[in-house]
Formats: C-alpha cells, sequence, structure tokens
C-alpha cells in the first residue's frame, strides 16, 4: 500500500499514472526570468522543457527529469539555515515561479493517486461500503511542501524517509476514519483478522450474560482499545499498509489495550 521504493523519490519523482498539472494560482506576482540569477535561468527552460513533455505524455520519467531542473532553481535562488531551506522561501518560490509550482502539484498529484490506490484497496478487502478517502487540499499542499523540500540542494533525504514523509500525510486521519469503519462492522474485523478472528474475538471482545460481544462493540465502548487500534492503523499506514500485516498489527493493539497493566 502506498508508496514503494520505486515509485516517488526525493529528486527523481515518478509513479504508475500520470496527470494533468494543477496550476498553483494565487495573488503574488509571476517572478520573470530576467529577475533570476544567471545561473538558474537555463534550469528554469530545463524545467520547463520537461513539464512541457510531461504535459503532452504524461509519463512519470518526463517528471521525474524535472526534478534535477528544480533542484537547481531552487539551490540558486532560496537560502538555507543551517543547511535547511527557508519553508518560507520555498513556499514563495512556488507561488511566484509558475513552473515550480506546476512541478509541485503534479508530483503531488502523483504522490496522491498512490497513496489512494493503496487505500481504496484496503477499503475493497475489508468490504467497507463507504468511500476511501483521499487527500484534503491542506494535506495535499503539505505534501507538495515536502517535495519543496526535497529540491533543495542541502536536503538529500533517504529515500525511505522521504516516502515516509508522504505516506504520513494523511495517515492520522486515515487511520481514525479506518478505525471508525472498524468500530461498525463486525464483518470487517472478520475480513481483517481472517483466521485470527475467533481466537482474538474470544479473548478479548467483552462478554454478557448471554453471549460474547464483538469487537466492533469493543471499540464502540472502550476508547482505550479505539485509541489502541487507531494509532497502530497510523504506525501501519506510515510503515507501507501492507495488507499481509493488518491483521497482526490489530491484534496487536487490541490484546495490548485488552491485558491488565501487571501482565502487559
Amino acid at each position: 500500500m502506498l508508496l514503494s521504493e520505486d515509485q516517488i523519490q526525493p529528486t527523481h519523482a515518478a509513479s504508475t499514472a500520470g496527470s494533468a498539472p494543477v496550476a498553483t494560482g494565487g495573488q503574488l506576482t509571476p517572478v520573470p526570468v530576467s529577475a533570476l540569477p544567471p545561473e538558474a535561468v537555463p534550469h528554469l527552460l530545463a524545467l520547463r522543457a520537461a513539464l512541457a513533455r510531461y504535459r503532452i505524455s504524461a509519463a512519470p520519467a518526463e517528471l521525474s527529469g524535472a526534478f534535477p531542473a528544480a533542484g537547481a532553481v531552487v539551490g540558486a535562488v532560496v537560502t538555507s539555515v543551517d543547511g535547511r531551506p527557508e519553508l518560507e522561501q520555498l513556499r514563495h518560490l512556488a507561488d511566484t515561479l509558475p513552473e515550480f509550482g506546476e512541478l509541485l502539484s503534479a508530483a503531488a498529484g502523483e504522490a496522491e493517486r498512490v497513496v489512494c490506490a493503496g487505500t481504496v484497496g484496503v477499503w475493497q478487502v475489508l468490504g467497507l461500503r463507504s468511500t476511501a478517502p483521499s487527500w484534503t487540499p491542506a494535506e495535499r499542499d503539505t505534501a507538495r511542501m515536502v517535495f519543496a523540500c526535497a529540491c533543495a540542494p542541502a536536503m538529500r533525504m533517504d529515500p525511505v524517509r522521504f516516502q515516509a514523509g508522504l505516506r504520513a500525510v494523511a495517515a492520522p486521519r486515515f487511520a481514525a476514519l479506518l478505525c471508525r469503519e472498524l468500530a461498525e462492522s463486525e464483518e470487517a474485523w472478520a475480513r481483517a483478522l481472517g483466521e485470527r478472528y475467533e481466537s482474538v474475538r474470544h479473548r478479548c471482545a467483552r462478554r454478557t450474560t448471554w453471549r460474547s460481544l464483538g469487537l466492533s462493540d469493543l471499540l464502540r465502548g472502550d476508547e482505550r482499545s479505539r485509541q489502541a487500534v487507531t494509532r497502530r492503523l497510523e504506525r501501519w499506514m506510515g510503515d507501507g499498509g501492507l495488507l499481509t500485516t493488518l491483521a497482526g498489527e490489530l491484534e496487536a493493539a487490541i490484546v495490548h489495550a485488552r491485558t491488565p497493566a501487571r501482565f502487559a
């Protein structure tokens, strides 16, 4: 689920599908080419050319090829403090240099498609009836800034950390939504846990005089368990959200939450 190591990298963006770039808009006056340092102009022209090819082909390689040029432009116009770029300068550049803003929006769109394709897969496997979530405008903007920071020459981020940063953009909200779905559907619990379901339910679900309740009842009535599942799902999504590990993560969260402190 989400991002794999060969899809989107700090300086080599790629994806499984293309999209039309999104203009950043805003009311700021675009930066004219003449206002850029002379050494930045050739790289800006290279960025324009790569974006033009990407618009036509929607090929990941074209978008990937735009990042080295963007990094050279950023290096020429954005100052760094202790090796880190000034975030507000990056945001200003994205707002006033159309090519840079377009690149960030296109890259964020590609990342969102990869993230949300994984989320759709989880929703389908669990048989959830609600629509799988996508990024909000604020989360999309956060992803744009993740890519902007990655363009700074001083920020040679580790690819694994970079991808984790993109996965973390919406992980808290997605985890809370998935936990809410699990609180409303015992069938989803059965699908998520598979052969572990009966064992986990027998050990952890609440009991009444007449019967054992379900794990969905547990989430609705036990805030400690709900929080434990949400935290575990958030971490699981940040780590890649592999469906093969979901059952183990959910079992660990519920068992830990329901185990008395002296036995934990």
